[in-house]
């Protein structure tokens, strides 16, 4: 698909939709540049940038390697990340080879194309009415990624608090599991071989007359990725995995952490570098790569381990030990399920849900008594409407986890 463009549709932000400004880890302030096609090269960082991004264009695609798009041997670093990685004392990532998910992800290609423009559209739509606050998110989300980015929805109490057992040395089997570019849950999670087998360009590639470049004094967020696949997004699969995985360990903020990983992943369409659809399969393929590493039990028993060990460091979990910051459940639940689909145009009818093979995996926690048929009956229960892009039947696409999370 070479192509993306049509009718308009209009979305507003997490942050707009539910009033709660989420708190963030203090960052240097940095000014967000808005940059155009005719921005000038200010420096000789940005002009070498511009040189290997034109060299991208002219060669076969090279992917963008980061933690989520590349193999654990990745080299990726997320530069001005909060997270430290593992030392050479803590376990790092198994030796698994990630799955592609590509079967999971392929309904991408018979999409007609009145869901491609309304795709294309909406990224427009979200990325140019982004506020200041948004944008700076957005930007700060984009460099931090393979750091602590999802931690922050611990609030403005637990989350200074497990900054400074981390640094004291207190979590490394938390740090191991979920924090660096060695982290355990990265070598289930790539999006690298999805990304060359669909091939479609970013929409600031396809609209860049249309998709205005916020950035900051770094200068190579657009240029670092020109030329690679959007679909799905590397960006929006770590972070939904961190999110579910973190989940695990504190099950009690389970919808505050997993409205943080929806956000991390609406923040990649602020910045128009992907589509909603990207986005969506992100989240398929993060759920289908937890649910098989939770069905690990080496990798089960390391986030056992973990969150014996950060509760230990934390001391009481819950809404008022979080203090600022943290978003009502409700508003959570609503931001979320907007993201399963976007508003996109539906493709089907609705149809009784089917719940994956091992989706049960990724619920557990929030419900340690119940069976595995209880389970599987909340997941169906909650399911978002059939029929929307993506939807396939015993697909990920409808699954609502924090609807879910908070049934009874």
């Amino acid at each position: 698909m070479n192509s993306v463009q049509g009718n308009s549709f209009a979305n507003q932000t997490f942050i707009e939709s539910s009033g709660f400004v989420p708190f963030r880890a203090p960052h240097a302030r940095a000014r967000v540049v808005l940059m155009t096609p005719r921005t000038p090269l200010r420096s000789i960082r940005q002009l070498l940038a511009a040189v290997l991004a034109a060299t991208a264009l002219a060669t076969p695609t090279v992917l963008a390697a980061t933690p989520a798009d590349a193999a654990p041997t990745s080299t990726f670093a997320g530069t001005g990340s909060t997270g430290t990685a593992p030392s050479a004392s803590v376990p790092t990532a198994p030796a698994v080879s990630a799955k592609t998910h590509i079967a999971e992800l392929a309904a991408f290609s018979d999409l007609p194309r009145t869901v491609l423009d309304a795709n294309l559209e909406t990224t427009v739509d979200v990325n140019n009415a982004a506020t200041a606050s948004e944008q700076r998110a957005a930007i700060a989300d984009n460099y931090d990624i393979d750091s602590d980015a999802i931690f922050t929805a611990l609030g403005s109490r637990l989350y200074p608090a497990f900054k400074s057992a981390q640094k004291a040395g207190r979590l490394p089997k938390t740090t191991a599991l979920l924090l660096g570019r060695g982290a355990l849950v990265n070598g289930y999670v790539s999006t690298s071989a999805a990304k060359k087998h669909f091939h479609n360009p970013r929409p600031f590639e396809v609209a860049p007359d249309r998709i205005r470049r916020y950035d900051n004094a770094r200068g190579d967020l657009y240029a670092s990725v020109r030329g690679s696949g959007s679909y799905p997004s590397g960006h929006t699969a770590w972070g939904y995995a961190e999110a579910i995985v973190l989940a695990q360990l504190l099950p009690e903020l389970g919808p505050q952490i997993l409205a943080r990983g929806a956000e991390y992943g609406r923040h990649r369409v602020v910045l128009g570098v992907h589509y909603p659809l990207d986005v969506i399969g992100g989240r398929i393929l993060a759920q289908a790569a937890v649910a098989e590493a939770l069905g690990d039990a080496g990798f089960a028993a390391r986030v056992a381990e973990a969150a014996r060990e950060l509760r230990a460091a934390l001391g009481t979990v819950d809404g008022r030990a979080c203090g600022q910051g943290t978003v009502e459940t409700g508003a959570a639940r609503a931001a979320y399920r907007r993201d399963l689909s976007w508003d996109l145009p539906r493709v089907g009818g609705d149809t009784p849900a089917r719940v994956p093979a091992g989706a049960i995996a990724l619920l557990r926690a929030a419900h340690p008594g119940w069976s595995d048929e209880k389970l599987r009956d909340t997941l169906a229960r909650t399911a978002a409407p059939g029929g929307a892009p993506l939807d396939v039947p015993g697909g990920w696409q409808r699954i609502d986890l924090l609807s879910a999370w908070i049934a009874r």
